[in-house]
């Protein structure tokens, strides 16, 4: 009994870290700036958000559980094979050369979130925070995996105890009220705010009609989807530390879990103090409206969510550079090369990420991403599927054999 308590305990550790590494992955510039909440979630207003909140988290929950497994089962050197190993030669390249462009663009956004957050708070010039990104990344960074992932793992769960505090606090402040949430519709109508709509993009538009068909379930479910083409590679990573499968699957869910009752708080945040999104010097919506509502309530202490921000577009941005390097120097993150190259894309981020536009490109990549990852999800469950089937033919065959050994011996 003393035994297996003892490595329920020894379980525990490692797969809160990873659950803790998860968050702070998923946690960049446009999750904890509300910016994405909003536009997936928060847009259709309360109750139908929580609809869109239910599909994000089942389908968040099954593929983590499948990346983890199979990381678990297969682990690469080189995390980009990992593309190449769902989904073959022509699909997984095409996933792989996707993934990559992608990683790359929100790697980019980061520094512009970075500059808009500071600006919005502080007041500063938008290059002061894409430097201060910039510096601090490379720090991390260039210290190896091991420390991306201890940075990752702690942050993310800062960021989780920080979000619920507020999104409780929310509930009862006399400044927020859930009547605020019925101002989403009207805000959408009159293009303060922007909904996200994969039938609204290239070439799902052009067929007449189909941008109808939106709904929050769809969006709910293309979010944490596009969360998965984002992050695929350093998920797969995640799966190698995991003991076994079943260590694997739980922490697979409870990464899930654990990132969808952060969108839940910084939504209730956000709907209950939705009068104070909307930017009354441009008519538009703040650049961090999840800022915006905790300015609200609490105009004196919102600098600390600032910090909480700038923290979860920090670990982001180390996780995606990770990916990054690993993808042309895997195995070497200690040579020169490697770090030289880090260097290098730091600069370029912040030279260029500060000047690209935050909202627009959430609003017209993040969906067809997230179209993109439904793929993989389901390219996923057939990985695992087979996997599970030829571990069973494997088993029966060794049975088998170990009857017809003993037969023999019998008859012998």
């Amino acid at each position: 009994m003393k035994v297996k308590e003892s490595e329920s305990k020894n379980r525990i550790k490692p797969i809160m870290a990873t659950v803790g590494a998860f968050i702070s992955y998923s946690i960049g510039a446009g999750f904890a700036s509300g910016n994405e909440i909003l536009q997936f979630f928060g847009s259709w207003g309360f109750p139908r958000s929580i609809v869109a909140i239910i599909g994000g988290a089942a389908a968040t929950t099954l593929y983590c559980a499948l990346v983890y497994y199979l990381g678990q089962k297969f682990p690469f050197e080189k995390t980009s094979d990992s593309y190449l190993f769902i989904g073959g030669k022509g699909l997984g390249w095409f996933l792989q050369i996707y993934g990559f462009v992608f990683i790359f663009g929100c790697f980019m956004l980061m520094f512009s979130g970075a500059g808009s957050l500071m600006n919005q708070q502080f007041g500063t010039p938008n290059w002061f925070g894409s430097v201060l990104l910039g510096v601090v990344t490379a720090v991390i960074t260039l210290g190896g995996l091991k420390s991306v992932e201890n940075v990752l793992g702690g942050a993310g769960i800062v960021i989780l105890i920080y979000v619920i505090i507020f999104g409780i606090i929310s509930i009862f402040h006399p400044a927020s009220s859930f009547e605020n949430a019925g101002m989403a519709e009207s805000a959408i109508e009159q293009g303060q705010i922007l909904q996200a709509n994969l039938f609204a993009q290239p070439p799902f538009r052009w067929i007449p009609g189909l941008d109808q068909l939106n709904s929050p379930l769809m969006e709910g479910i293309l979010y944490a989807t596009m969360c998965l083409t984002s992050g695929f590679p350093f998920y797969y990573t995640l799966g190698n530390r995991s003991k076994d499968s079943k260590e694997a699957v739980v922490s697979g869910v409870l990464s899930g879990v654990g990132v969808y009752i952060c969108v839940t708080f910084i939504l209730i945040m956000m709907l209950t103090n939705f009068n104070a999104l909307i930017n009354p010097a441009t008519n538009q919506m703040y650049a961090f409206p999840a800022l915006a509502a905790l300015d609200n309530m609490w105009p004196a202490g919102s600098w600390t969510y600032s910090v909480i921000i700038f923290v979860g577009v920090f670990t982001t941005a180390t996780g995606y550079m990770w990916v990054i390097n690993d993808w042309f120097f895997a195995g070497q993150e200690k040579t020169k090369k490697s770090q030289l190259f880090i260097v290098g894309m730091l600069v370029f981020g912040v030279l260029l990420g500060g000047i690209l536009p935050f909202s627009t490109i959430i609003n017209f990549l993040f969906p067809i991403t997230g179209f993109i990852g439904i793929i993989m999800t389901i390219v996923l469950l057939v990985k695992v599927i087979k996997h599970k089937q030829e571990e069973k033919a494997v088993k029966t065959k060794v049975v088998k054999q170990s009857h017809k050994t003993k037969a023999m011996k019998t008859e012998s």
